[in-house]
């Protein structure tokens, strides 16, 4: 790297530094830990909600300066939470001897095998599905060339089926 290129790497790092101290309103001390922030209330923006506003705590002595302070309301966690996909795990996880090879690879086959019949079954109900959508984009006129595309995944669909079927034959 170049002496300048060095130069103009430090200068950039500087004016981040300036501007990060500046606008950050952080001092270099150490954080203190404190239960609740306070915060001046002619600081507060308009636009501030009021029922992130505590009331004014009145257990205290109260003097000139402490009767604009109000302390932010404590973060309550959310009432509705999504639900998290508890999926159940694959029942059918091998139970032999990890130290056999022949017996992994055949417990192996069987899991493809079940995948490829699983796969041949899923074809004529999808199959099935993609004729009623063709059906409805011929009436509603979707131009051909989407119709086409419809036509080359259900043909698709039933070639790998039968190529699937094959390669189960023929084991």
């Amino acid at each position: 790297m170049k002496y300048w290129q060095v130069a103009v790497a430090i200068f950039l790092g500087l004016i981040i530094a300036l501007f990060t101290l500046k606008y950050a309103n952080n001092s270099w001390q150490p954080l203190q830990p404190s239960l609740s922030r306070e915060i001046q209330a002619d600081l507060l923006p308009a636009e501030f909600p009021t029922e992130l506003r505590a009331k004014k705590d009145t257990s205290q002595p109260t003097s000139s300066k402490k009767d604009d302070t109000f302390t932010i309301a404590p973060i309550h966690p959310p009432q509705y939470l999504p639900p998290i996909n508890n999926a159940t795990k694959n029942e059918l996880q091998y139970q032999g001897d990890l130290t056999d090879p022949e017996a992994y690879q055949a417990y192996l086959d069987d899991k493809e095998v079940q995948l490829k019949q699983a796969y041949i079954a899923a074809v004529d109900s999808k199959v099935e599905q993609l004729d009623a959508l063709l059906t409805r984009g011929v009436q509603a006129g979707l131009p051909e060339a989407q119709l086409q595309e419809a036509r080359d995944k259900i043909s698709a669909l039933q070639h790998m089926q039968n190529t699937l079927r094959k390669e189960l034959s023929d084991n």
